[in-house]
This record gives structure tokens, C-alpha cells and sequence, in this order.
């Protein structure tokens, strides 16, 4: 039975029995996991209990679908309700819970969390339709939602917040839930004696937002600022970073360009063909990513993989010239011809 929004608070408060099982899915694999736990405490006191419960992950199911019913079937102390964890993707979960759905009963409650998985999958709608499944989608933290959860989380702690500091928290924040809420816990911690916070102290706790330093020096050669690639390569040899290590890293964000231009070609969105990498591009570097994969076209992408590909190859040579100068030259050509907007 699919769950609308506005149940869900009902749902985790006060569960029907009618549901047997619970099929988390979506996304948002922090909320995901949030709420797979939060489930489970309503019919276990120690989800530890090896006699009570079951955690069984996608790829074990895959293999042996009859684990699911082994686990569903298992007998527990008197007075015990059996708890059965199942977490993995729906394309390794779909057909275990598909042969196994028949054995669902009122003394087990199976406990799905089914990640990067949409609204439109069998599973899903499988789900939706069963009426002893609780179908709840886990949909990323935004806006408003975002907003809440960290008014929620700071007044539970008794800490006074504005609500322009609250929306300045929230932009600060990704889509994930479990990364969000770590984030926010960070500043709960900080703000425990005093009680309150200002815009600095949330800078302090926070970040400020500064992207490691191989990031920047992407981002700045794409951008064509020429000015600041020597300074940004001494800091990174300062660091000890080596030079094939500089080379791959920009060998794996050009193989990121290319798989969205991929995509591109077969009519997705950038925004989605960016949301679909795997494994996920963190929230911070997104934007960024975006605007990388509009700069370049596939045989510019492929291009510029010869080219960082050959510079790896030099820098293994020896250390004349030196590999760093190397890299300085090459990155500087780069940003030349983007400032110029040769490419």
C-alpha cells in the first residue's frame, strides 16, 4: 500500500498491524537508513538480538532467494516479534522479494530498504499495490523539508536560532539526510552550553564551504584563470600530492564528462545524467560538474583525455623535466584555450 506523505509521521507512530512488511525506497540512502532503523526499534528492543534479528543484504538474496524465506519462517523466543533487515539495490532485491512475498505473516515484520530505486520499478509498484506493504518513498531533504529538520533538531536542544540563520544553515546543506543531519548534530554539539549560534560560528563548525585542493585547481583551469594554476601546483606538491596522482585525478573527472555527454547524446538531461553517476558525485561538487560538462563536447572530452593520459606517461619518465613543470604547462594550455574560448 503506497503511503502518501502526510501518513508517514502517523505510519512511524502508531504502525497498523495489517502491514507485515515495509518497503523504504528512493534516493535518499541516508533517509533511507534513517527510517529502516527507526522501523525496526518499533518491534525490537536490540536489533543486535541474533534470535530476533535478521539482516540479510541484496546481493546475498540475489544469489539465494531462499535465504529470505528461511529468515521469514525462523522461529524466536516467546513473546518475540521476528524483525527481518533487507537492504540493497531494487535490482538485486526485485526478484527475492517477488518469489518470497508469500510468506510474509503477522509474527515477522520485513524491513526493505531498497535503494536508487524510482517510483515506476515492479518493485515499487509491486508494493504499492500489496495491501499488507507499507510503500514509503524517501525522497531527498529540500527547501522547506531541509528547513524543518534543522528547526526540529536545534529547538529539541533547546538552542535559539532565527530563522534567517536556519535558511543559511539549510544552503549550506546537500540532499542527503544522514550527511544533513551529522551536519546539524555538529552544530547541536557546539552550540550545548551557550545555547544559541551566529552566522560565524555555523562558518566555523561548518566549513566554508572550501573544496579540496585538487578540486579547486580543476575548477580553475576550466574556468581559464590562468593566474592561478602555479600557486595552487606549488601548494599541491607542498602537500606531497605526486604527479600521476594529479594526472588520474583529472583522467577520472574527464571520464565523468564523458559518461554525462553519453547520456547527453541519448536525450537525458545534464541535471540527470549527472544525478546518475555512479558511484554519486558529493552535493558540493555538482554544480561544478554541471558546468564542466557544458564546456566540453564528447570529442572535446575525448581530446582532453589523450592529452592527460600522455602527460602520465611523461610524468613517469623521470624528473626531467620536471613532472610538475610539465603539468603546469599542459593545465596552463588548457586554461588558455578555455579563456579564450577555443575549445
Amino acid at each position: 500500500m503506497k503511503i502518501l506523505p502526510r501518513d508517514i509521521a502517523s505510519l512511524f507512530g502508531k504502525p497498523n498491524k495489517k502491514f507485515f512488511a515495509y518497503l523504504l525506497h528512493g534516493m535518499d540512502a541516508g533517509l533511507i537508513d534513517e527510517r529502516a532503523k527507526e522501523l525496526a526499534l518499533l518491534f525490537s528492543d536490540n536489533l543486535n538480538d541474533p534470535f530476533s534479528v535478521t539482516r540479510l543484504t541484496g546481493k546475498e538474496v540475489q544469489v539465494d532467494p531462499a535465504l529470505l524465506a528461511d529468515a521469514l519462517n525462523a522461529l524466536t523466543l516467546v513473546g518475540k516479534m521476528r524483525v527481518v533487515l533487507l537492504s540493497g539495490t531494487v535490482t538485486e532485491l526485485v526478484s527475492a522479494i517477488k518469489s518470497n512475498i508469500e510468506y510474509l505473516h503477522s509474527e515477522c515484520r520485513l524491513i526493505v530498504s531498497a535503494k536508487d530505486s524510482t517510483n515506476k520499478h515492479s518493485l515499487v509498484t509491486l508494493c504499492d499495490k500489496h495491501p499488507n506493504i507499507a510503500s514509503v518513498a524517501c525522497y531527498p531533504d529540500e527547501g522547506e523539508k531541509r528547513k524543518k529538520l534543522i528547526y526540529e533538531t536545534l529547538s529539541q536542544n533547546d538552542i535559539d536560532i532565527s530563522s534567517h540563520l536556519i535558511e543559511y544553515i539549510s544552503n549550506k546543506l546537500g540532499n542527503d539526510r544522514s550527511i544533513n543531519r551529522n551536519e546539524i548534530e555538529k552544530i547541536t554539539l557546539y552550540a550545548a552550553k551557550t545555547k544559541s549560534i551566529n552566522k560565524e560560528e555555523i562558518d566555523f563548525v561548518l566549513g566554508d564551504n572550501s573544496l579540496p585542493i585538487l578540486d579547486k585547481l580543476i575548477d580553475n583551469v576550466f574556468k581559464g584563470k590562468t593566474e592561478t594554476i602555479g600557486p595552487l601546483l606549488t601548494k599541491i606538491r607542498a602537500e606531497g600530492i605526486q604527479p600521476v596522482a594529479i594526472t588520474r585525478y583529472f583522467q577520472s573527472h574527464v571520464k565523468i564528462l564523458i559518461t554525462i555527454s553519453a547520456q547527453k547524446q541519448k536525450g537525458l538531461t545534464v541535471q540527470t545524467a549527472v544525478n546518475n553517476i555512479r558511484p554519486p558525485i558529493y552535493f558540493k561538487r555538482k554544480q561544478s560538474v554541471i558546468d564542466h560538462s557544458k564546456i566540453f563536447s564528447m570529442k572535446g572530452c575525448s581530446s582532453l583525455m589523450e592529452r592527460f593520459m600522455q602527460l602520465e606517461g611523461q610524468c613517469k619518465m623521470g624528473s626531467n623535466p620536471n613532472p610538475y613543470s610539465l603539468i603546469g604547462q599542459s593545465l596552463l594550455g588548457v586554461a588558455i584555450k578555455l579563456s579564450s574560448h577555443r575549445i
